[in-house]
């Protein structure tokens, strides 16, 4: 019989939600068309980013349309994965193979796919958990393939970059219109491990006080563009992102404004007084301590658990007790420990995305602030470590 997971939990008062899981390795090609065809259901990409409210949530929201800004965000965020990712197919190679599939081929791919299942699902809302293992029933009945081996469930591995990294990925915009550039500056921290809530309680935390600074820097005194940072989580693999868009300026001013601004939050963090730090603090254990604002918003929360393969279920609560012991000098050893360039774990990766009124012979008078130009993903990864995969 197949390999089946359920979880269930109860909230009073909800209605009954359920979503299955699958996982199987295809061919890329045949895949995306299988997924185009079913674009109804959900997309993960794999990167998370923090909401507003402390939580991960993923890069798409389901069934919403991506405004112009998000598109362009895309762009740099699929080159990123592209170098962290060890297997990723990229639009180019899906469209480079989709022309020549046929409807028969199609066909003839989807019993492949349905030949071995392996499911995880979280029934959540207002049901017993007799009910719940009833729902379990009618999947175990009705799907009545082979188990999906363990060796051929997808495990992702995500790029280690070498201690003091300092990479740089040089691309231009595929739109020949398109007038914006972008630069994001991801910084690699480190996996998610058993003290994972305390790794995320500092992340959340140094997010809270350099976001405004940020913006007020470079978006409202510099009037670069569109400003933003915040924690990233790739296949449970911390980071942290700067990025900035703009129309006026090109990829190595970008840069080398988002990096002085890095640079300076030390002396930022020194001059924080302390019942400032305390208001910070206090602000982000107070989002953790609202509770959520729909029954489908807790089921995402939780079906994310199962998802990165935590299942840890109770997981705001410990960080809101991790946030609790930070102070204001464990923020600034963690900052010198992974963003200042002297530190071995400072390791970066800057994406350049050019946009058609840039000269890219700009780059010659790049500062001196670049260990290594990535020119070919492939071959880049080739070479590289990856981190065991942990999702």
């Amino acid at each position: 019989m197949p390999h089946y997971k359920f979880f269930s939990t109860s909230a009073p008062g909800g209605s009954e939600t359920s979503r299955i899981y699958s996982s199987r390795i295809p061919a890329a090609a045949a895949a995306a068309l299988l997924h185009e065809s079913l674009s109804q259901y959900d997309d993960d990409d794999g990167e998370e980013e923090e909401d507003s409210d402390g939580s991960y949530e993923g890069d798409d929201e389901e069934g919403d349309d991506m405004d112009e800004d998000e598109v362009k965000e895309k762009g740099e965020q699929q080159t990123k994965k592209q170098l962290l990712c060890k297997r990723i197919y990229d639009s180019d190679e899906k469209l480079s193979v989709l022309n020549d599939l046929s409807l028969t081929d199609l066909n003839s791919f989807i019993p492949v796919v349905r030949s071995q299942i392996f499911i995880e699902a979280l029934c959540h809302g207002n049901l017993s958990e007799d009910e719940a293992v009833n729902i379990s029933r009618i999947f175990k009945n009705s799907l009545t393939t082979e188990p999906l081996p363990v060796k051929s469930r997808h495990r992702e591995q995500i790029t280690c970059f070498p201690l003091s990294a300092k990479l740089v990925r040089v691309v231009n915009v595929k739109n020949k219109s398109e007038t914006n550039s972008v630069v994001e500056l991801y910084y690699q921290i480190e996996p998610e491990e058993a003290q994972s809530t305390k790794m995320k309680a500092m992340l959340d935390l140094f997010h809270e006080i350099i976001e405004e600074p940020l913006f007020n820097q470079l978006r409202t005194k510099e009037q670069l563009g569109y400003v933003e940072c915040g924690p990233r989580l790739t296949y449970r693999v911390h980071g942290f992102c700067f990025c900035v868009q703009s129309s006026k300026y090109g990829p190595v001013h970008l840069f080398g404004r988002i990096d002085n601004f890095i640079k300076d939050i030390e002396g930022l963090l020194e001059q924080l007084d302390e019942e400032s730090f305390g208001d910070y603090r206090s602000g982000v254990i107070a989002r953790l301590l609202e509770k959520d604002p729909s029954l489908l918003s807790e089921t995402n929360e939780l079906w994310s658990q199962i998802v990165d393969k935590r299942y840890m279920f109770v997981l705001p609560q410990r960080s809101r007790r991790a946030k609790k012991h930070r102070e204001k000098k464990d923020v600034i050893s963690w900052y010198k420990t992974y963003f200042r360039e002297s530190s071995p774990k400072c390791r970066r990766l800057a994406v350049r995305v050019w946009g058609c009124d840039t000269n890219m012979k700009e780059t010659q008078t790049d500062p001196k602030s670049v260990q290594q130009v990535i020119a070919d993903a492939v071959a880049f990864k080739s070479t590289s470590q990856f981190y065991p995969s942990l999702c």
